[in-house]
């Protein structure tokens, strides 16, 4: 059964090949999340002085990913390809919107990656404890 590239009014957009791609890249995504969300607590939290030690709620996902994102990173070119491949058949706006943005993630998740291969980061991700 292949899909038409200009569905018809009543086939729902995420039933399309654009919209399961878009699915995808969106599930793609998580990882990122379970990163930046405790990330921007903890950074946000340890400037304004709170929680100077270790604390399992803002350090857990950062720090594994400091550990995985220099050894895993990557893999990332993966779900970049599958962005860029979706963008180039994604007309409408939002959806694009949100591409744009899943693509941001992947790159700047990317570029701390190849940063840190450099030595450029330490492979500490900002906000971390000493």
């Amino acid at each position: 059964m292949t899909s038409s590239p200009d569905p018809s009014p009543e086939e729902l957009w995420i039933e399309t090949k654009r919209g399961g791609l878009f699915f995808v890249n969106a599930l793609l995504i998580f990882p990122h999340v379970m990163v930046v969300v405790p990330l921007l607590t903890r950074i946000l939290v340890r400037a304004r002085g709170g929680l100077q030690e270790e604390a399992v709620i803002v350090d857990t996902f950062p720090l594994l990913a400091e550990y995985l994102l220099p050894r895993m990173g990557w893999l990332l070119v993966i779900p970049i390809g599958l962005v860029v491949w979706n963008l180039r058949l994604e007309e409408a706006r939002l959806p694009r919107a949100g591409l744009l943005a899943f693509l941001a993630l992947h790159l700047l998740a990317l570029g701390w990656t190849v940063a840190t291969w450099l030595g450029l980061t330490g492979a500490t991700l900002p906000g971390g404890w000493s």
